[in-house]
């Protein structure tokens, strides 16, 4: 699939803007005034105590974007990082109270935190983004610093306070730190520990007071340690068993600790890993019931310890420790079956297994002695558990197994130890041929026969169906690391690049498609650029090319056919990201090794980087121009473009586009490359099982491109009658050898990709005869192709139909008449038959709709045909049918029919009927779908010169204009895209702003140029039927939008169109079942008009007050619809205004007041207190019910009787 648009390009031109914004921000969200030079304790009220959350959120906001790219924050690391740095180090001298003070003066609506808080989230966010090892060399590392953030962590993490409730009452919550605060406040202690001078020397004598060291109660702490280490300990330990980043910083806190020199020679460092070994060992059911966590903690602490301690202070623990974990890997106790079950823990001890062997080697070699060898102990058992360790299911594991048989086989050469490291590469190689078969290049059984052996002793392939793609993964990404260190010798050379050339095209899918080959394959594209960073030129062209697995296509060098792989993996390969490996490794291998390969520097400029990110693009334009390169590249290519990465890739839109490419190489050399590909193509299909539904869709295609660039090309030598050329595409059809029924029936079989293939290779075909006039297929071919189409018309898929119409439209004109007059007759006869029934379905009838349009052109010398044609689709259009049929119906109208047919009465009434389809469902108005299908019929009677100012047209153009100010968006863009274009017709001019885009159909300038279409008498009517839906019923920003531009235009306008609108209004409210929809439209504009005195200038003899009134009483009577009532009470709100219906209008109003609904009545009491300022109408409980409510009621309308 494309990979989505580049953030970093975003990013990058966003960076300057993001980066001025957290530097303005930063001083005044952490100091109150100008903040000091260096914070000390007598400036601490410069810094806030509380800041709002919403603005640490929205700081932490501004860095997440910078995770795509960190290095983008290294210039203004120091300007950012000092102030956090300045500000956090001033509050470690307050008071725990003054760290959990609240905030008087902030509301609920303006949560806050602690400073400190506040600053520690924004240091994690740069810690994730950038790196702990980075951003730890601003932290500031003042011995004076570490005593006191010792007393500010353990004083904050406990503490509670008292919070008041909603109801008065105190309760008592918890307030330590959260997970941020330990992160950075242990990750800083780490930090601190790095200082030269001894622990004893600094802080006071206070004593450690957690309990948490009770648990190394069974291995005794060492005499005359410093109270400082003890409670550093004791704080390491207490998050050493978290589940959460805390873990991370505690390990690194522990290890610095126990490593220091002074905390060695006082035996700490012994201390703790005894412990640690022993909490390893299982002791009791209490251990073995332990969290997880806490195990990973210890794990992590021995791999830490082991990883920065130098080599000799380490020899007295490494076969401790490698019993140790040993026993763990046995699985013999129920600990370490739980240890186990985790990965992080397997990895871990993947982790310290490689730290122990390779410090074992270091010493070895560094060891003139012969005396016994600690790595001769480990060795071995450390290689095979790492390469077990590949075949995990978690990848980090497989990561890490990788990772370590790499760094132990580059340990391993040394003089004494060279052969071992070829026999661990030895060793991966001959893993990754376990349960490789063997299949004859043109057969797909499948045997597990060597190449050359057995009794078929033809020519074979590897297979790799059996194998474990997460093994692979783990196997070739240890010959990846094992070649990024130049471990490999030159003489394995041979295998290992067949390994990484069968790897970088491993694919397996499952029966539902899903794909398991990626990370193997993006594995091969690091080993591949290690391979050329790592090797000389004169190595790798040493390598015998007849030892790898792949075609060589003519190459005379091993560089050249790696380079081969990488151009068809970079420019077909479906993941992104492994298009953009391999286009990096072909850079390096061109780079590092000029003048090996073809065309090399073209080729680099061309497989570039950033050009194979879209898949399209790699697929169109990156393999095309690659093979243009040289006759070598379009054979490659063109194998490429056959194999499984694009004719058979899972997506439909790939194999699409590789249909294309293939296309655009057939005609690229000559007639050669034309035959080649067009065997190519038919070898394929004739191999090709049924449930290879996805390969034969694409060969389809595939061969349809070839015909139209053959077609497009016009060298008549490549149009010649043969089989290798394209017109013997024609046999695919000539038997059911290729296609049968089945495929395009069942389902199990995904007939449209089917049905789209045949369709579009018939289509190419058929039009390519009839332009050239050379060769015409045999009526048998004919017939089997009638009958595919004839089966794809059946499918409902809007592409298929779409194809299917098409290949009906070329086949058509290879027919006789007599032919032509039979098939016609029967959709005819098929539609007809469809259209009489009481309610027809869309089902089978789509296909024969599009089919007809399709074929009524090339009906132009029989016009019974035509007319029957015509009457068939008018059917469907004026009949009681489901929308799909009418929107088919439409389509063949506007595509088919008014291109060679004039927009008669019959046509333009049924487009009029489309204009006003409303028909709603389950699905929301379906009748837009209608509506849209109607504007493109009158737009296609435009185009083709067929509008005119007759009435009938005039009809139809105005229903177009009233749909215009519809408030489907969707619908008033597509009607105004038609409007701007026969806008001529009205006013004999252009519009004079031309709107292209959905969302300019919504501006105020756009309402304000149509709304001149009011000064046209024939459209006036059904443009403010159309203005109604907007003003009266549309979003809340098209609502104000219209309202704003109909009453500027009103105030503006003369005294006649506002007389004029009046009576259109009156029109819409006469009783009608066609214009229920808009009662509640126009009751929300009366009543805005009438808010607004639109027509208060007017006399009150001048207009109808009292029919407008009686119909306004008249839409809402015995109705249920609470919306319709309500604005029914807003007209009358504006009604009272005039003086000759006040009364009536009041007593109506108060005749609502016992309407069965009590949102209603509390609504007419409203509007008649604010109407009538009558005292008591405002005390009353009108939720009761209405025989409650009748005196009352009774008793104001007796008042207003005798007022009136």
């Amino acid at each position: 699939m494309d990979a989505p648009e580049e953030k970093d390009v975003a990013l990058q031109q966003a960076s300057s803007d993001l980066l001025l914004r957290l530097k303005t921000s930063l001083p005044r969200f952490l100091w109150s005034s100008k903040a000091p030079s260096s914070p000390q304790p007598e400036k601490q009220n410069h810094v806030r105590v509380r800041v709002r959350t919403q603005t640490t959120d929205e700081l932490v906001h501004l860095l997440e974007p910078f995770q795509e790219w960190p290095q983008l924050l290294d210039p203004d690391l120091n300007q950012l990082l000092v102030p956090l740095v300045d500000a956090f180090l001033v509050t470690l001298w307050w008071t725990p109270e003054k760290h959990h003070t609240s905030s008087r003066h902030a509301g609920p609506q303006y949560p806050t935190m602690p400073l400190p808080r506040a600053a520690c989230k924004l240091l994690y966010s740069f810690c994730k983004i950038r790196g702990p090892k980075v951003i730890t060399r601003f932290f500031n590392n003042e011995p004076m610093y570490l005593e006191h953030m010792l007393d500010a962590f353990e004083s904050r993490n406990g503490l509670h306070h008292l919070e008041r409730t909603k109801d008065g009452q105190d309760i008592r919550g918890h307030t330590g730190l959260v997970w941020q605060e330990t992160y950075i406040m242990l990750l800083w202690l780490s930090h601190l520990l790095l200082m030269p001078f001894d622990l004893a020397s600094i802080g006071s004598l206070k004593p450690c007071e957690s309990e948490n060291l009770l648990s190394l109660q069974d291995v005794p702490l060492p005499s005359g340690l410093p109270p400082l280490a003890a409670r550093l300990m004791s704080v390491g330990i207490e998050y050493l068993v978290s589940a959460g980043k805390e873990r991370e910083a505690a390990v690194l806190l522990l290890t610095r600790l126990v490593l220091r020199p002074d905390m060695n020679t006082c035996g700490l460092l012994h201390t703790l890993i005894a412990w640690a070994i022993k909490s390893l060992q299982e002791s009791s059911q209490h251990d073995a019931a332990e969290s997880i966590y806490t195990h990973i903690g210890i794990l992590s602490f021995l791999a830490s310890t082991i990883n920065l301690a130098d080599a000799v202070t380490l020899v007295p623990f490494l076969i401790p420790i490698f019993n140790c974990i040993q026993s763990v890997n046995a699985a013999e106790t129920q600990l370490s079956r739980n240890i186990l079950s985790s990965a992080i823990a397997r990895k871990i001890i993947i982790k310290i297994l490689r730290s122990v062997t390779v410090i074992s080697l270091k010493l070895d070699s560094n060891s003139s002695s012969n005396t016994y060898s600690i790595a001769d102990h480990v060795l071995e058992e450390v290689i095979q558990h790492a390469l077990s360790s590949l075949a995990d299911k978690d990848t980090p594991v497989r990561f890490a197994g990788s990772k370590a048989l790499s760094l132990v086989t580059s340990s391993l050469h040394s003089d004494k130890n060279s052969s071992m490291a070829d026999e661990v590469v030895e060793a991966v190689i001959g893993t990754l041929e376990e349960k490789v078969l063997w299949v004859p290049v043109d057969s797909p059984g499948i045997r597990n026969v060597p190449p050359g052996q057995g009794n078929d002793r033809g020519p074979k392939k590897r297979d790799l169906s059996a194998v474990n793609p997460l093994q692979w993964q783990g196997l070739v990404l240890t010959l990846s690391h094992m070649l990024f260190r130049g471990s490999p010798s030159r003489d394995q050379l041979p295998k290992v690049l067949a390994a990484l050339t069968t790897a970088i095209g491993f694919e397996q899918r499952s029966t539902s498609g899903v794909s398991s080959g990626t990370s193997v394959r993006d594995a091969a594209c690091f080993g591949i650029w290690s391979l050329a960073r790592r090797y000389s030129t004169a190595e790798l062209m040493a390598v015998d090319i007849s030892t790898l697995s792949t075609g060589s296509h003519g190459a005379t060098s091993v560089l050249q056919i790696i380079a081969d792989e990488l151009v068809v993996t970079a420019s077909t390969d479906p993941s992104g990201n492994i298009r953009r490996g391999a286009s990096a490794a072909l850079q390096e291998l061109i780079g590092r090794h000029p003048d090996t390969v073809i065309e090399g520097i073209s080729l680099v400029q061309i497989v570039d980087y950033h050009a194979v990110a879209l898949r399209s693009r790699a697929l169109k334009e990156v393999a095309v121009h690659a093979a243009e390169l040289d006759s070598h590249y379009w054979s490659v290519v063109l194998d490429g473009l056959l194999s499984w990465r694009a004719i058979d890739a899972p997506d439909i839109d790939s194999r699409r586009h590789a249909g294309h490419a293939i296309g655009i190489l057939s005609t690229m050399r000559g007639l050669g490359g034309l035959n080649l590909t067009v065997e190519s193509i038919m070898n394929d299909l004739e191999y090709r099982k049924n449930r290879q539904v996805e390969k034969r869709h694409g060969l389809l295609l595939a061969a349809a491109a070839v015909v139209t660039q053959v077609d497009t090309a016009g060298d008549e030598r490549m149009q010649v009658k043969s089989s290798s050329s394209p017109r013997g595409f024609w046999e695919i059809f000539k038997s059911r050898t290729f296609l049968e029924d089945k495929d395009f029936t069942s389902s199990v079989l995904r007939p449209g990709l089917t049905a789209e293939g045949a369709c579009t290779l018939m289509s190419a075909l058929a039009s390519s005869c009839r332009r050239a006039g050379s060769f015409q297929p045999t009526r048998d071919v004919l017939e089997e192709c009638w009958h595919i189409v004839d089966l794809s018309l059946a499918n409902r898929d809007e592409n298929v139909l779409g194809r299917a119409s098409d290949a009906s439209g070329a086949l058509f004109n290879l027919l006789d008449n007599s032919w032509r007059h039979k098939i016609v007759s029967q959709w005819v006869s098929q539609l007809l038959l469809e259209s009489s029934t009481t309610r027809q379905s869309a089902r089978g009838v789509l296909g024969y709709l599009a089919a007809l349009g399709a074929v009524f052109k090339s009906c132009s010398s029989e016009s019974t045909l035509q007319r029957n044609i015509v009457e068939a689709i008018l059917g469907f259009v004026n009949g009681e049918t489901e929308i799909e049929a009418k929107v088919g119906a439409l389509r063949c109208l506007s595509a088919g029919v008014l291109p060679s047919h004039a927009f008669t009465a019959e046509i333009s009434d049924a487009t009029a009927k489309s204009l006003q389809d409303y028909t709603t469902d389950q699905r929301g108005d379906v009748g837009s779908l209608v509506r849209i299908e109607g504007i493109a019929v009158v737009h296609a009677a435009w185009k083709h010169g067929l509008l005119n100012e007759s009435a009938e047209h005039r009809n139809v153009i105005g229903l177009v204009c009233g749909l215009a100010v519809e408030k489907l968006d969707k619908v008033r863009h597509r009607a105004w895209l038609c409007l701007q274009d026969i806008w001529y017709i009205i006013f004999g001019t252009k519009a004079a702003a031309r709107y292209r885009d959905l969302h300019e159909t919504s501006s105020t300038e756009y309402y304000s140029q149509v709304m001149s279409l009011l000064s046209v008498p024939w459209i006036r009517r059904p443009f403010i039927q159309g203005l109604l839906t907007t003003a009266g019923g549309g979003s809340e920003s098209l609502l104000c939008t219209t309202r704003a531009t109909l009453l500027d235009y009103l105030e503006r306008g003369h005294e006649q169109l506002l007389i004029l609108l009046w009576e259109d209004l009156l029109s819409a409210l006469q009783p009608d079942g066609q214009k229920e929809r808009l009662t509640i439209p126009v009751l929300e504009v009366l009543s805005f008009l009438l808010e607004n005195s639109v027509w208060d200038r007017f006399q009150a003899t001048a207009l109808n007050w009292r029919k407008m009134f009686s119909l306004v009483q008249k839409a809402h009577y015995k109705s249920g619809n609470v919306h319709k009532l309500s604005a029914t009470i807003d007209v009358y709100v504006g009604l009272c205004s005039i003086k000759s219906i006040r009364s009536e209008v009041q007593l109506k109003l108060a005749g609502m007041l016992l309407h069965p609904f009590p949102n209603i009545r509390n609504k007419a009491a409203d509007a008649l207190y604010m109407l009538t300022l009558r005292p008591g109408l405002e005390v009353i409980d009108w939720s009761r019910s209405p025989i409650q409510l009748k005196s009352s009621v009774l008793r104001i309308q007796s008042q207003l009787k005798s007022v009136s």
